[in-house]
């Protein structure tokens, strides 16, 4: 019998996510066990569990430090001083929940009160009593709730501590899997209830925003060093809600190949800021990664090699994953440009220009190759792989690209030229426009047919949408991610886009795209979109002044067609081993943005605690960039130019 080859890799893909899936699941159950088990047997279980506790290589830790943390009053700033016998004797993290706590939190909610005080957090000895309408919805809090213990725990060395802590959520909503409009909003309070009781309670509609509650709780427990326990804020009451629903993360997994556990990291990055969409720009000219059960040979012509793909199971997987995280998936088909790979398993026909050379007279990088409008036959392809697409993805919303189209590419094709002379055009711009406009209009007809009855699609600004032409689009199908230059204010772009009644996106690549300010690619000096862009620009990028800056004619309507935005990270010279730290902590800058709107403060306010944050994500696993050094991060605010905290304290 002969054996198929590819369908054996697909089961030992399939086995290994299920091992995967199985090892998280044992981890979160022995963590809960050991909760559970102190719980009921009480002292004696809770002081074998404190030795179970231990780590093999535990972090070492001195009381008898000589420098001790001392909060400045007037400052609010913890600064580090030489142990006397005045001064008393406490941990950095002991300081800090004493002297503005809220630093802790990124991004700051929005209506908060936390108080100067705390108490011994003991995360073995959780109850968690869970109100919510389906059993489905109680297993992801748990699931949620042993996930935060183990980041928070890892391997650290802590005393045993009888301190109870009651965790009480109470969710409304039976939903499981984030949408476009599933409310985020939370309430979280946290209080001590007698000597060794804490009380904390959670209140949701959903449990995204349980989760965003928690995540919130979370920040607030940091390890005191000088005791060997932890501690958490005791005295809490937040309510929040982000501004813009689409708080998000661009990633291309066609330029180089992302491995999947690469994207779940990023992803659970994404959640510690409370950004819910992850964009990925999953094909493009370079590579076509995706497995599809009705289009093999796309990815057997498509990926740069066999190990370099994704399954189905895969997708779902990720898909499953970031739903657990609070995050939506939104899958991109790239499309009429920037094609190519993957196509060779169809019609030769159905695509131009492809590894035309020379390519700077085709495309705007290597490889060339761009879909052919004028074939029939391209489109029916096309259904399959959107068929693919929302099996996989889901039905909620697609992105199609459409950006950089060669107007060239088409003119010199005889299909093209002969399908406009049939309609009694040119080839002049607006002839070219009339073309592009049947792709898409055919495109969203087949999306229909492929499984969204409701087509809710998202394009990249490309010619289309300038002001002579955006009359082509209809608003109610199409939103406008916006990649244009921010400060360039006599581009129309935003201000069209705006005026014309679109849902918008803001991934301005002046302040949002994270590959800029690297070596060149195709030529020596630094790539197109240079400088770097700093964290300081994402923390700023704010969409409603970008509006008020072009004094758009509609701005009320046009501030409530802001969805939100995203970072983009174009992978050409990045990949698996160098992405987390091109993406944070550059990404949650954007997210606090995104999260608080128009109450974002300034980025200096913001730095103490983006510089705590970093700390954080680096803890949990995140290999996120470094923003200064030890010094300035132990004595807050001193390196900060015109942060007026550089002046001499005595105590």
């Amino acid at each position: 019998m002969e054996v198929n080859r590819g369908h054996v890799k697909h089961i030992i893909t399939y086995l290994r996510i299920k091992v995967n899936q199985l090892r998280s699941i044992l981890q979160m159950f022995l963590r809960f066990h050991k909760m559970r088990l102190a719980q009921s047997l009480g002292g004696l279980a809770a002081v074998l569990l404190f030795f179970h506790s231990f780590s093999s290589s535990p972090v070492a830790i001195s009381s008898s430090s000589p420098w001790t943390w001392i909060c400045s009053p007037e400052q609010k700033i913890c600064l580090k001083q030489q142990r006397n016998q005045t001064l008393v004797n406490q941990s950095e993290a002991a300081c800090r929940l004493k002297c503005s706590p809220e630093n802790y939190l990124w991004p700051l909610p929005s209506d908060f009160s936390v108080e100067e005080k705390f108490s011994i957090f003991n995360p073995n000895n959780v109850a968690e009593f869970v109100k919510a309408p389906t059993k489905e919805v109680k297993n992801m809090v748990s699931d949620a709730v042993a996930w935060q213990v183990e980041k928070l725990v890892k391997n650290r060395d802590i005393k045993y501590s009888s301190v109870k802590t009651n965790l009480l959520v109470v969710i409304s909503s039976d939903l499981t899997k984030p949408d476009l409009n599933m409310n985020e909003e939370y309430f979280l309070e946290i209080k001590e209830d007698g000597e060794n009781i804490l009380e904390v309670e959670i209140i949701a509609e959903t449990y995204f925003g349980a989760r965003h509650a928690l995540e919130t709780m979370f920040q607030l427990a940091q390890f005191d060093q000088f005791t060997s326990n932890f501690i958490i804020s005791s005295d809490v009451r937040v309510t929040d809600k982000p501004f813009y629903p689409h708080r998000g993360v661009m990633l291309d997994t066609a330029r180089n190949f992302i491995p999947v556990e690469n994207i779940k990291t990023m992803i659970d990055s994404m959640s510690y800021s409370k950004l819910n969409v992850f964009h990925w720009h999953i094909t493009d000219s370079q590579s076509f990664p995706l497995k599809m059960d009705s289009l093999p040979g796309f990815a057997e012509f498509g990926a740069y090699s066999p190990e370099e793909t994704y399954s189905q199971w895969q997708v779902e997987d990720i898909v499953e994953h970031a739903a657990k995280r609070g995050v939506r998936v939104l899958p991109e088909l790239d499309a009429p440009a920037h094609v190519g790979a993957g196509w060779e398993a169809v019609d030769p026909s159905y695509t131009l220009c492809v590894n035309k050379e020379p390519w700077t007279d085709w495309c705007v990088e290597p490889p060339c190759g761009q879909l052919n409008p004028a074939s029939s036959g391209m489109y029916d392809v096309l259904e399959k792989i959107y068929t693919e697409f929302i099996n996989m993805f889901g039905d909620t919303q697609f992105h199609m690209g459409g950006d950089e189209i060669h107007v060239g590419c088409w003119n010199a094709s005889t299909d093209v030229a002969t399908w406009l002379e049939q309609k009694g055009r040119g080839r002049e711009e607006e002839d070219i426009i009339f073309i592009w406009n049947h792709f898409l209009q055919e495109s969203v007809k087949r999306i229909k047919k492929a499984g969204m009855a409701v087509p809710k699609l998202i394009l990249w600004n490309n010619g289309m949408t300038k002001a002579e032409h955006i009359h082509l689009m209809d608003p109610a199908i199409f939103a406008i991610q916006l990649w244009t230059n921010s400060k360039d204010l006599g581009d129309q772009t935003i201000k069209t886009v705006a005026e014309k009644g679109f849902k918008m996106i803001f991934s301005n690549y002046d302040s949002t795209y994270l590959d800029c300010g690297f070596g060149g690619w195709v030529s020596d000096g630094n790539n197109w979109c240079a400088p770097y862009k700093e964290w300081q620009l994402q923390h700023q990028n704010d969409p409603i002044k970008m509006l008020e800056e072009r004094n758009v004619t509609n701005l009320e309507e046009a501030k409530a067609n802001v969805l939100g935005g995203e970072v983009a990270l174009w992978t050409e010279q990045a990949d698996g081993h160098s992405m987390m730290s091109r993406l944070e902590p550059r990404a949650a800058a954007y997210g606090e943005q995104l999260w608080r709107g128009p109450s974002t403060g300034s980025w200096m306010e913001a730095e103490r605690r983006m510089v705590r944050h970093r700390g954080r994500l680096v803890d949990r696993g995140v290999g996120a960039e470094t923003l200064t050094h030890g010094w300035c991060r132990q004595n807050e605010g001193k390196c900060v130019l015109g942060a007026g905290l550089d002046t001499d304290t005595s105590f």
